[in-house]
Formats: C-alpha cells, sequence, structure tokens
C-alpha cells in the first residue's frame, strides 16, 4: 500500500472516530436532559392493545402534576378488559373503580383495593347485562382530604362503552 493511501484511510479512520464520538456525546446529552416517561398501562379486549397513559400524576404530596386524556377502548357487552399493570403501580397499594351501566341505564361502580406486590395484570369482566362503561386506576397520595379519605396523586382511565 502506497504512503498516500495509507494517510487517506488513517485521515478517514480518524473523521469516523470523530463522528461517532460526537453521536455519542449527543445521544448521552439528549438522554440525560429527557424528562422521565410516565408509567403507562396496557389495556386488552376485543383483539386490540392500547397503551394507557396516565391521566393525572402527580408526586406524592400532589405537587408537580402532569395531565392527559382519557383513553377508549370498545369492550363489547359480554366481553371482559384486561389490564397489565406497570411496576409502579404494582409495587404500591393502589385501587381500582369499575363503572358498570345496567340493563335499566342504572350506574353502578365497585372498588377494590390492591395491596403492593399482590397484581400484576387484572380482568374486568361484563355480561350481557351488566355493560362494563369504565375503568380507573389510582395511586394514593400522602393527602387526605376533610373527610379523612385519601386523595389520589396518579389516575389512569380508560372509557369502554
Amino acid at each position: 500500500m502506497q504512503a498516500r493511501t495509507k494517510k487517506i484511510l488513517a485521515l478517514i479512520a480518524v473523521g469516523l472516530m470523530v463522528v461517532l464520538v460526537a453521536f455519542v456525546g449527543v445521544l448521552y446529552a439528549l438522554v440525560r436532559n429527557s424528562s422521565p416517561r410516565l408509567p403507562e398501562i396496557t389495556a386488552f379486549a376485543h383483539n386490540r392493545a392500547e397503551q394507557v397513559p396516565p391521566l393525572a400524576y402527580c408526586n406524592l404530596y400532589l405537587e408537580d402534576c402532569t395531565t392527559g386524556d382519557l383513553a377508549e377502548l370498545d369492550v363489547p357487552p359480554g366481553s371482559a378488559l384486561q389490564l397489565s399493570l406497570p411496576q409502579e403501580i404494582v409495587e404500591a397499594p393502589w385501587r381500582m373503580l369499575v363503572v358498570y351501566q345496567d340493563a335499566s341505564g342504572q350506574v353502578i361502580v365497585q372498588e377494590q383495593a390492591h395491596r403492593a406486590g399482590e397484581t400484576r395484570a387484572v380482568t374486568v369482566p361484563s355480561s350481557e347485562d351488566l355493560q362494563l362503561a369504565g375503568v380507573e386506576i389510582q395511586l394514593p397520595s400522602a393527602v387526605i382530604d376533610e373527610q379523612g379519605l385519601t386523595q389520589a396523586r396518579a389516575a389512569w382511565s380508560i372509557k369502554t362503552a
């Protein structure tokens, strides 16, 4: 190989190294400065899966809150809604509100409390007589209202009907 060819290959190698180092540096800066991703629930019904971001998400003292949109996922009468929960929910105590509507249009709300580490996935049934209208998963905060009830610091809401 000629000396000139060796010089050209060496310059190309140095140039590629500079580009690689710059790329890694920019990537590191972007990742380091990005805001943390909020936990999402995976909801599955009627052969369709949806990633559900929180409708509201605050710190333990209801500060630094962010809000999102209500998720929608069609759950036909008699079908079930399956929820897969992220670690942020699984590792904390949480509650689930399930809203049904009967044939007469009456709304029925059921509440289920879960302890930390107890549940990673939930199946919410419905029937022809009791249509699933919606589900909300809530994480408690350290704030207690005038009635002595713990306020939710995060909520994932899914409209199903």
